[in-house]
């Protein structure tokens, strides 16, 4: 498959380095750390196994996002020399399959620190006094002995990281960091050396690059994301940025340019694009920067959403680019390059942008991925794991929903017999419904990767049967996976209302399923109860605005979808809703429901209205699991794992979750019997991740450095 991509299968020179091709994992925050020095974060070994995992399947370079700051808590920080063993070790796991990785230096200004534990937190430090986007504190305006101070600390971190091994250091200047407020004239309102003029904006970023080429040595390259186009009133252009660049390439400053966008936190939905934005938003704008460039200066750039290596193959044959990054795709299919490498693209899984590795973060401190429950995990649920169980025999998984999917080809990888029994016509479950909203329509191919997957295992999927107790028994199986999800309550419960709404069992009162499933297409006026606030309600809204309905959304809450909120969602879904004309009803509960009309109340001032003319209400409110197969076959199986919307709706990340956990109990020795089984049980020591150092000092005890 090399001629199929000939430019992505090529070498690259980076400065004083090369990379065996041209693809690579952007730097990302993400919470796969451990305790470090004096309360600071230090890469943890389920990091290190992380990116060597990605290593191994062909991924040429990583990008490692870490504070400049010894800030408490938060990303790694590699300010203090005790920390250098834990890095050395993830460039090492690294460098073992032939990989580069290059270290990014920022002090990102939505992450201010703490004192010590438990105390208010620090003040965020800025170019100037200003007041923060998200919040109602201002920063303190750095003083020219403090920048001097923010200066030695890049310093000081490239020298350690270049002591650790890693192959680069990039100054991080996109994203709303510290360096861009510096550069933008939209932040930076300084009057003295480190202001007023282009040239007195850029003194902070020239003098640490100059700070950091000094203190890592000339073996490493040096780099600097910079964001391409601020897109906010009075800030940097195209044309700023193209003088920047120019400048620090003709003073030798810089190596390769790693070329971005997005203000964080203002513009996060172009940062993390959701499937709502088409993949690879970022084209025009990096060519227009990369033709300026001078031919030394490698041009990197994830270039938005790139899920597949034709895609990067394109830009790359286009001149675009010299190297393409991708980090979502990656997360979601550690092998893609591997795959494309041997003609195998068929077998990866193509990230979705339900953006769960950021979101889950923010609700949850979780991190993972929604469609690979492995990813951060690969210490542990790596391919190396998928060993045959102890004892294997015959699974029935109840259910070709996602947990039930993701169960049955987690099962038959441990040497299980594995058959799906599925009531619809067709796998997918849940799955199926959201592809059928707009713009959600890539979660098609997660169905239809999974069915290829499972045919290739050869596992068996059953449409059309139900799973019953009767028919379930007939296999005679060892253990029982229960995935039979959940439905939309037509009643109109939900967590503000746990009682039926008056008037909910007329027949114009229908669910998600009934329009999605194509049963139902109603016209006219149509109210759209979400309690929910995730995808669906607004899905169906949608949906039915776009067929002409005059669609009126109720929600309860102050905020559309607050779900949403931290994935990058909401600005898209606002903009959708109101180019088909939605009336958006927030705060706003139903109170009942009579012919042809619905009766309206504010939940905080419990003023009502009447809405006539009503042809239909739909029901997102609460989801009731569909669990009673798991009662009726307790005692009758050895193994018997309720999971996912079966055993409690929520989302797509928790039922892939569950169903690879509980398929990997499957045969083990001294096992869980049930779901509620496992919950009760002390969570297992090797769950709880250990500084990455702790890795070479277990395989070596006499290593040090």
């Amino acid at each position: 498959m090399l001629s199929d991509y000939p430019h992505v299968f090529s070498p690259l020179r980076i400065g004083p380095m090369e990379v065996a091709n041209r693809i690579f994992m952007p730097p990302h925050g993400i919470p796969l750390v451990a305790p470090g020095p004096h309360g600071t974060r230090v890469p943890s070994e389920d990091f290190a196994h992380y990116y060597a995992a990605r290593a191994e399947a062909g991924v040429a370079l990583f990008g490692h996002s870490l504070s400049v700051l010894p800030l408490l808590g938060g990303l790694p920080c590699p300010a203090y020399p005790e920390s250098v063993p834990s890095f050395a070790t993830v460039a090492d796991m690294v460098h073992e399959h032939g990989s580069r990785i290059f270290g990014q230096l920022h002090y990102s200004t939505l992450t201010s620190g703490a004192w010590e534990p438990l105390t208010p937190r620090t003040p965020v430090l800025g170019a100037s006094s200003y007041q923060r986007y998200e919040r109602y504190d201002t920063c303190h305006e750095l003083s020219t002995a403090e920048i001097a101070e923010i200066i030695h600390l890049y310093a000081r971190g490239a020298a350690n990281l270049s002591r650790a091994g890693y192959d680069g250091i990039e100054i991080h200047a996109s994203h709303g960091v510290l360096m861009e407020h510096f550069l933008s004239p939209y932040f930076n309102h300084r009057t003295d050396g480190y202001g007023g003029t282009a040239a007195g904006r850029m003194r902070l970023l020239t003098e640490t690059l100059e700070a950091v080429r000094e203190a890592a040595g000339a073996h490493v390259a040096l780099g600097v994301r910079m964001i391409c186009d601020e897109r906010m009133p009075g800030g940097l252009t195209p044309d700023d940025v193209r003088e920047i660049l120019a400048v620090l390439a003709g003073r030798h400053l810089i190596d390769y340019a790693d070329m971005d966008i997005a203000v964080e936190p203002q513009q996060a939905t172009l940062m993390t694009t959701p499937s709502l934005i088409a993949p690879l938003h970022l084209r025009d704008l990096v060519a227009a920067v990369r033709k300026d460039l001078p031919p030394e200066i490698a041009v990197i750039s994830s270039l938005g959403r790139v899920t597949s290596i034709a895609d990067a193959e394109r830009m790359l044959a286009e001149g675009v680019a010299d190297m393409v990054g991708a980090a979502r795709g990656l997360i979601a299919e550690p092998e893609l390059v591997r795959h494309a490498r041997e003609g195998r693209e068929q077998d990866s899984r193509t990230c979705v942008a339900v953006n769960y590795c950021i979101a889950g973060v923010q609700h949850s401190g979780s991190f993972g991925c929604a469609l690979n429950p492995a990813s951060g995990r690969e210490r542990r649920w790596g391919n190396a794991s998928f060993t045959p169980a102890p004892r294997t025999g015959k699974v029935v998984v109840a259910g070709a929903g996602p947990a039930g999917l993701e169960a049955a080809r987690v099962a038959r990888l441990r040497g299980h017999e594995v058959v799906v029994l599925e009531r619809a016509g067709h796998p997918g479950g849940q799955l199926g419904l959201w592809a059928a909203l707009p713009g959600r329509e890539v979660h098609a191919r997660t169905v239809s990767w999974y069915e290829r997957e499972l045919a290739r295992l050869g596992v068996e999927i059953r449409t059309g049967t139900p799973a019953d107790r009767a028919t379930v028994l007939g296999e005679r199986p060892d253990a029982v996976v229960v995935a039979t999800g959940a439905r939309y309550a037509a009643t109109g419960e939900s967590g503000f209302l746990p009682a039926a709404v008056p008037g909910h069992d007329q027949n114009f009162v229908i669910t998600p399923e009934d329009v999605l499933g194509g049963r139902v297409s109603p016209t006219g006026t149509v109210v759209v109860l979400d309690d929910e606030g995730l995808q669906t309600g607004v899905g169906v809204a949608e949906v039915l605005a776009g067929r002409g309905a005059e669609v009126h959304f109720v929600t309860r809450h102050p905020q559309l979808v607050p779900a949403l909120v931290f994935d990058g969602h909401l600005p898209l879904i606002l903009q959708r809703l109101a180019r088909l004309g939605v009336r958006l009803r927030t705060r706003t509960h139903l109170r009942r429901i009579d012919p042809g009309a619905v009766t309206l109340f504010d939940v905080f001032t419990d003023e009502e209205e009447t809405l006539s003319g009503v042809c239909a209400v739909v029901m997102a409110t609460m989801r009731k699991p569909r669990a009673g197969l798991a009662d009726l076959l307790a005692g009758e199986v050895g193994q018997v794992f309720l999971v996912g919307d079966a055993l409690a709706p929520r989302g797509l990340a928790e039922a892939t979750f569950e169903g690879q956990q509980f398929a990997r109990l499957i045969g083990e020795t001294d096992a869980p019997r049930t779901t509620m089984e496992q919950l009760l049980r002390p969570i297992a020591a090797e769950a709880f991740a250990r500084p990455a150092a702790a890795l070479r000092a277990a395989a070596d005890p006499g290593r040090g450095r």
